[in-house]
């Protein structure tokens, strides 16, 4: 059997602590359906402005989400299609409809 590398499974723990928050795990489930600004996802979260920010600028340094100027606004959106996978298959456990 093959032996898995350390180093991947180090990313891949680490990218799944940087999503394992309510708030930014609701983020990215949003952006699946594409970019979205800060009011947008404000309004689609509920969260508050400042907190959600605080949110976006880590998931930015993480390179979970990637950013687009959009005349005056800016717009989120999921950096990784890998990423995208993830958060279905996340969506088709916890969320069922």
């Amino acid at each position: 059997m093959n032996e898995i590398p350390k180093e991947a499974v180090e990313a891949a723990s680490e990218g799944l602590k940087a999503i394992a928050h309510e708030i930014r795990l609701t983020v990215l489930c949003h952006l699946l359906n594409g970019p979205m600004t800060v009011s947008e996802l404000q309004d689609a979260t509920g969260a508050e402005q400042t907190n959600l920010s605080k949110h976006l600028s880590k998931m930015r340094l993480l390179g979970l989400l990637e950013t687009r100027k959009q005349g005056n606004f800016i717009q989120y959106r999921i950096a990784n299609p890998a990423w995208e996978d993830v958060i279905n298959a996340l969506r088709k456990i916890y969320c069922q409809d």
